[in-house]
């Protein structure tokens, strides 16, 4: 992933890393405040070697260094059950020594004959009482293994340097360090799955994840009005819904030069917005002075007639088994007048009559009375319909809708037109949630709409 799809793929997924940040955080909280405190009292002993104080500088170097070899054993010592069933019988606890070794270690400071001894307990007194003892009964247990002088002293000496005190504050639970902990295991967890769930999710999001083979000649925005009010009109103006279909309208007139256009709209699934796409697109060409007709070539489920509240029991399927004549059937729609060719009564046999003679004849036949000709095909994944007429037109344009349509679709659509030797000359991505301009031409400053583009 790059740093932008990365980007947007925690964008989009902010949800699931906040969600995470809190449980981690919630948890570390939880942990934290039912864990009971722990607390940790030190103490340390000086290990000398006897006879060093009338002693040459020869021989105060071979006692320290007899002292640092004998002090590895002393902290092995300390956590032995010989010493600490000396600490429990001292100290009245109810324990063994293997429990209490797991909380007293012993240490030795680098460099030096100074060991360090301490003991955690949930209670911070009882805590140095155990590391005090601890100490001193190691120095016992020491005076008693190793072997006395001449005159009788042991050779070597635990002398003590500092007394454990009674800690203050508890060691374990750190509330505020787990509690960033906790933040930070959440946060991580859920980018990841933010970045697993993009990876995972295959829809188109934008005109970026579409095939560079397949140019984008329009983006249409999300409106949330598109579904009470999907048709552009000519009230809206400079709107970013009508500025995008103006816009689609001069990229499709740059696509083909010479002849009448000849347009297929088709999409890879249903409910893509094929048929409003065409119709905006016919009400675009229709208010700039072009001759429009709308056909509607989707025998299996026709919408066209229905979104423009019009008769659609006679039209095109009429027209192909020769029971009406193409005026009889033509309708005019809209305030800027395009005509219409509804589908007319759904056949047994759609995809026979759509890649029959009849049925190019019918456009030759438009082409000749219009300056432009759209066709509304069904899908082109779920029937033939739509490669079928590919071949009868001059261009053919498959819509995608942002955050619905699968990449895997668009592929799988452009190959099933392949496969009748036609290649969609440009997607149009409807639903978009990318901000688009408002199509207003306004001084720097000014106010500006808010209002997004449409495509149902």
């Amino acid at each position: 992933m790059n740093h932008f799809v990365i980007a947007r793929a925690l964008v989009s997924g902010w949800w699931i890393v906040l969600a995470t940040a809190v449980v981690g955080g919630g948890t570390a909280l939880v942990v934290t405040s039912t864990t009971p405190p722990t607390f940790r009292a030190t103490t340390s002993y000086y290990v000398s070697v006897a006879g060093q104080q009338n002693a040459s500088a020869g021989d105060i170097a071979q006692g320290s260094t007899a002292a640092q070899q004998k002090i590895t054993s002393y902290t092995v010592l300390a956590s032995s059950p010989r010493v600490l069933e000396r600490v429990i019988d001292a100290l009245g606890l109810d324990t063994t020594p293997a429990a209490l070794g797991h909380r007293v270690t012993s240490v030795v400071s680098s460099g030096t004959v100074i060991i360090e001894i301490a003991a955690t307990d949930g209670d911070a007194a009882r805590a140095a009482r155990i590391a005090d003892t601890t100490g001193r009964m190691l120095a016992e247990v020491v005076s008693e293994i190793e072997p006395t002088t001449a005159s009788g002293e042991p050779s070597v000496r635990l002398e003590r340097v500092s007394e454990a005190s009674t800690p203050t504050s508890p060691i374990a639970p750190r509330t505020r360090a787990d509690l960033a902990l906790g933040l930070a295991v959440g946060l991580a967890v859920g980018a990841g799955l933010a970045l697993l769930r993009a990876a995972a999710d295959t829809r188109v999001r934008s005109a970026d994840d579409l095939d560079g083979d397949v140019p984008v000649i329009g983006e249409i925005g999300l409106d949330p009005d598109a579904v009470r009010q999907p048709l552009i009109s000519r009230d809206e103006g400079t709107t970013p819904r009508a500025e995008a279909f103006r816009s689609l309208r001069t990229n499709l007139q740059f696509l083909r030069t010479g002849g009448v256009p000849t347009i297929a709209v088709t999409s890879a699934r249903p409910a893509e917005g094929k048929t409003t796409t065409t119709l905006n697109l016919a009400i675009a060409l229709a208010q700039s002075g072009i001759r429009t007709v709308v056909v509607d070539a989707d025998l299996r489920r026709p919408h066209v007639a229905r979104s423009l509240d019009l008769e659609g029991a006679v039209g095109l399927t009429d027209l192909l088994v020769s029971r009406a004549e193409l005026d009889d059937v033509l309708q005019e729609w809209g305030a800027d007048v395009f005509s219409v060719l509804p589908a007319g009564t759904i056949p047994p046999n759609p995809s026979e009559l759509i890649g029959s003679a009849a049925m190019e004849q019918v456009v030759a036949d438009l082409a000749t009375q219009f300056d432009v000709v759209l066709i509304d095909t069904p899908p082109v994944l779920a029937v033939t319909d739509a490669a079928l007429v590919s071949t009868l037109v001059s261009t053919t344009v498959l819509v995608a809708a942002a955050g619905q349509t699968k990449r895997s679709d668009v592929r799988q659509a452009v190959a099933a037109l392949a496969r009748v030797g036609e290649h969609p000359d440009g997607v149009v991505l409807t639903k978009s949630r990318r901000p688009v301009a408002d199509g207003s031409y306004t001084r720097p400053g000014a106010p500006r709409s808010a209002t997004e583009g449409s495509a149902a």
